[in-house]
């Protein structure tokens, strides 16, 4: 999961609501809570949802490494070639990525990711020429692309989607919706946002929460952005005086330092994704670099300095104490819809 992201808002007047509605609906999805709101005529945003969540439910099958029946894990376990013309793109898209910040997104880090014990109870620190033996796999050049298919020349490659995927899945969550016929919504998937429309006559409001408590560091004004955070504080763990969080760094073996979060800001929800991950190994130097890919930044180091691109200002961050609810929770408050 990545951070807790709370979405925030003023209370319409009821006569404001006379013809649209706000539908809500949580469940269990992709090791998270699934959160989809719609805005629209009552039997519309019903539909919207419901078409949302079985898009959502499709994607996590066939994008999971750990399903047997998903082409992901038959390329990794039965060293299968991808042909699934989706997963394709987004392993082609993830490899764009992996070449624009040097290898700091690479989705074949798995068994890296497998080595550190992040998919068990128990991680732990591996010796360091474990850590060696199990780099000759990571890369994103062990994969291959030929007649549309995706083949691997290392035997022992393997690819986890997790960091791009999710993104991936509130994009296409939100054209579920506008084709269900609402043309305003919110799908908050454990903290990865994508707002799409209005509510209320404006932007939708994200809080992003802070890395080090139950507080936030600020409120986002979005409106057909993705807001993604990848964080130190969900899945870490503490060895000696260090502390070990589950992103590793592809290009060393080991878990990035330095960092505590990074929220990235934009129009293509798997790009935020990808981005957000790769921002938390490079740390505040990725804030350009992003920024030139169309990608907003606010990079939080260890030691909560803060780093942000120059189009951040612009998306209207405002402070938390603008926010009257409860803080500290996951939850996503209903709001008005426009009338």
């Amino acid at each position: 999961m990545r951070s807790v992201v709370w979405t925030l808002g003023l209370v319409l007047l009821l006569a404001n609501c006379r013809s649209n509605v706000l539908e809500r609906r949580t469940v269990l999805l992709m090791d998270t809570y699934v959160t989809v709101q719609a805005c629209g005529p009552r039997a519309a945003a019903k539909q919207a949802i419901q078409a949302a969540l079985k898009r959502l439910e499709e994607i996590d099958q066939r994008f999971s490494a750990h399903d047997s029946l998903s082409p992901v894990y038959r390329f990794n376990c039965e060293e299968r070639p991808l042909e699934d013309s989706e997963v394709v793109a987004l392993v082609q898209a993830a490899v764009e990525v992996s070449e624009a910040t040097g290898g700091a997104f690479d989705v074949t880090v798995e068994p890296l990711v497998r080595l550190w014990g992040f998919y068990g109870e128990h991680p732990a620190v591996p010796g360091q020429s474990v850590i060696d033996s199990v780099m000759k796999h990571v890369g994103s050049r062990n994969l291959v692309f030929e007649n549309g298919r995706v083949r691997k020349l290392d035997p022992n490659a393997r690819i986890d989607l997790g960091g791009i995927a999710k993104g991936y899945a509130l994009a296409q969550a939100a054209q579920a919706m506008r084709h269900a016929g609402v043309d305003s919504g919110l799908i908050d998937a454990g903290g990865d946002v994508y707002a799409f429309g209005r509510r209320a006559g404006r932007a939708w409001r994200v809080g992003v929460r802070s890395p080090r408590g139950d507080s936030m560091v600020g409120v986002l004004e979005v409106r057909n952005l993705a807001v993604v955070t990848s964080g130190d504080y969900e899945r870490f763990f503490v060895s000696g005086e260090s502390r070990y969080c589950h992103i590793i760094d592809p290009r060393t073996g080991w878990p990035a330092q330095g960092v505590a979060s990074v929220t990235a800001v934009a129009r293509d929800p798997a790009l935020a994704d990808a981005w957000a991950t790769a921002g938390f190994v490079l740390g505040p130097d990725v804030v350009e670099l992003a920024a030139r890919h169309g990608v907003e930044m606010l990079v939080l180091t260890d030691r909560m300095e803060r780093f942000a691109s120059s189009g951040f200002d612009r998306l209207d961050v405002r402070h938390p104490e603008s926010d009257t609810g409860p803080r500290g929770a996951r939850r996503t408050r209903k709001t008005g819809c426009p009338g």
